[in-house]
């Protein structure tokens, strides 16, 4: 039942009507949410002197951040942590080249923790989202320096079976269009004439060497006579200014197939040959391009050589992140995702992920190769050298208090739960325990923390969805039982119905909305209960607002605490009640008198001044509302 109470303080409410931004109020027009308009911001629900470590943590699209306040302000009212999405990953700051630009990651995090906010590193050592065409050129074949340099060709690209072109301008800016076929490679047609705005990059990381003399061959030919123009180098060379960098070339052509042969004498070890198509309408095709020069047969490299290599590229990564971050980033996940599904040690625990080319026959389920832009390390360097290199080079160049992570997801996988010790949890967490042994059994490794990501989904069907609580418990009681820092890294949730199938945002009702809130709040509350507080770290709540339909990530999932209008949802109070230990207390409200008769004649309103849609204070959930003049608490 219901109870309601007047306050006996009369209310103007102008003098109520605070403005809020969205994101501090439930869904407008829906007296349903209403409630959510009277929380605080969610980092304020925390017990400081219960859990003094504990950060609670948000991804963060970097970009929005720096430049959308209401992202900002969101991010800086209700967390007191910031984790990159993706913009301090490797392949965000380091192109095919090997040339690193941390600008904005120092932009972002300057301005987080100017704010107030911990800045979390995500991530130092990982085998997806990787400058995988710098990596492989540093472990390329190598010349043999025993053998006689011979004239060949160095490299060759056939336009009528590689019908591939990198950058190019706007196409329908600049009125012209490339296209392919098997018989005249790429056709380059043009309605427009322009000095040098009609460009594209023909062919990227050609393997040339600084300042040795080749002799490029290109077949081509025109609708009409004419030329192309363009640039040996790379971006940097190209719009420097300075015609020392980068090497300029200019291939004439007629109305007949022929083989225009251009020196050429780039100013940098690979290259990638940048075409304009100068003063001209028309059609011009380009068969093939290739160059040549003297050279050494080519040999593979050792395996110490390519082990020393990738050191020397991830000493170069690792020195420029931690030097870009100026000391500010305390935490980090130093290997992301290394554990696969699948394959055996020998002692019972899952391999390390690699490629499908590493070991293709002896433990396929072990493999989860993303393929694009991956690069798995561990091939090279080993299960062991790969995490311990790392670590030793975070702790090298970072603060010196650094805090080293191993994050990993499915750590809550009901498929391969394993009993031990008196714990029930997925066999992948418990080899990620062991393999953190083996790694830090030379006695200088440390790794100081464990995350989970926790991509999951609330399941309608009972037996799925107490097998993920019982899931859930034993991973956080075996995290704990290692004694290492413990983090929910990632977290976001879904929902599947009876069926098992996955329920689009559009399609959530209210009802399935609540049962996600107190989801949050279990979740919570079992980190809070089962963690002891010295090992907390916190919870990052991976996605603060719904997947959109055209996400990459999760698509047209129910996976934020707002909607996409940044609204607050019924989640918001899941993630209240998991923090406080409860529903909070209604405070500071005293000489409260019973009422059950309140005139509402007049309307009923919010604390903020906004008109409620219910015209009885019995169709409210509870809260405070101001109804003839007086505020009126309904419990």
């Amino acid at each position: 039942m219901k109870k309601l109470y007047s306050l006996l303080l009369l209310v103007c409410l102008s003098a109520t009507a605070v403005a809020q931004q969205k994101f501090e109020l439930g869904k407008p027009n829906n007296d349903a949410y209403r409630y959510l308009d009277n929380y605080k911001a969610l980092k304020e629900y925390i017990d400081r002197d219960k859990y003094p470590n504990f950060k609670l943590g948000a991804g963060t699209t970097v970009n929005d951040y720096l430049n959308k306040s209401l992202i900002k302000n969101l991010i800086n009212k209700n967390f007191n942590e910031t984790v990159a999405g993706n913009a301090m990953k490797m392949a965000s700051c380091v192109d095919g080249n090997g040339n690193m630009n941390f600008s904005t990651v120092t932009r972002y995090v300057n301005a987080a923790t100017s704010a107030g906010l911990n800045v979390y590193g995500h991530t130092l050592a990982w085998h997806s989202q990787q400058p995988k065409g710098w990596l492989l050129k540093l472990m390329a074949n190598k010349p043999d320096p025993n053998a006689e340099e011979v004239y060949a060709v160095i490299a060759s690209k056939d336009l009528t079976k590689d019908q591939s072109v990198g950058f190019k301008s706007n196409e329908s800016q600049y009125g012209y269009t490339i296209k392919f076929d098997a018989t005249n490679g790429m056709k380059v047609t043009t309605t427009k004439s322009y000095g040098w705005e009609i460009q594209f990059v023909v062919w990227d990381n050609i393997p040339l060497k600084n300042n040795q003399t080749f002799k490029m061959t290109m077949t081509i030919k025109g609708s009409k006579s004419g030329k192309l123009d363009g640039h040996l180098g790379d971006w940097g060379s190209n719009n420097d200014g300075n015609s020392s960098t980068g090497a300029s070339v200019s291939v004439p052509f007629n109305t007949e197939w022929q083989d225009v042969e251009v020196t050429v004498k780039p100013t940098m070890d690979t290259n990638f040959l940048l075409l304009h198509v100068p003063n001209y309408v028309g059609e011009v095709s380009i068969k093939a391009i290739k160059f040549e020069g003297n050279t050494r047969p080519l040999v593979p490299q050792t395996a110490k050589e390519m082990h020393d290599t990738l050191v020397y590229a991830m000493d170069k990564w690792i020195k420029g992140m931690m030097n870009a971050c100026g000391g500010k980033v305390k935490a980090w996940d130093l290997v992301n995702e290394a554990i696969s599904g699948g394959g055996n040690d020998g002692q019972g625990n899952y391999l390390l992920q690699h490629s499908k080319d590493y070991n293709p026959d002896g433990a396929p389920d072990a493999t989860w190769d993303v393929g694009g832009d991956a690069f798995y390390w561990q091939d090279y360097m080993g299960s062991l050298e790969y995490v311990r290199q790392a670590c030793r080079l975070a702790r090298k160049y970072g603060p010196a208090d650094i805090k080293l992570f191993i994050n990993d997801y499915n750590l809550e996988g009901t498929w391969d739960l394993k009993y031990k010790d008196g714990i029930t949890a997925s066999n992948k967490l418990w080899s990620l325990v062991n393999w953190i042994k083996k790694w830090e059994n030379d006695r200088v490794t440390k790794i100081d923390g464990i995350g989970t990501q926790m991509h999951i989904s609330y399941n309608e069907k009972s037996s799925a969805q107490d097998a993920l609580k019982k899931a859930i418990t034993g991973m956080f009681k075996l995290m704990a039982k290692t004694g290492k820092l413990v983090r929910v890294s990632e977290l976001d949730m879904g929902y599947k119905d009876a069926n098992d199938n996955s329920v689009p945002t559009g399609s959530i009702t209210e009802a399935q909305h609540k049962r996600m809130a107190d989801f949050y709040e279990w979740i919570i509350g079992q980190y809070l209960t089962i963690v002891p507080p010295a090992q907390q770290w916190g919870i990052c709540q991976w996605c603060t607002t719904d997947s959109p339909e055209n996400s990459g990530w999760r698509a047209n999932t129910p996976v934020g605490i707002w909607d996409l209008n940044y609204y607050r949802k019924h989640v918001y109070a899941g993630f209240v009640r998991g923090l406080n230990g409860g529903e909070p207390e209604v405070t500071g409200i005293e000489g409260v008198k019973t009422d059950k008769a309140v005139d509402t004649s007049n309307g009923i309103y919010n604390l903020k001044g906004m008109p409620m849609m219910a015209t009885s204070l019995d169709e409210l959930p509870a809260g405070i509302y101001i109804s003839n003049g007086k505020k009126v608490l309904i419990k």
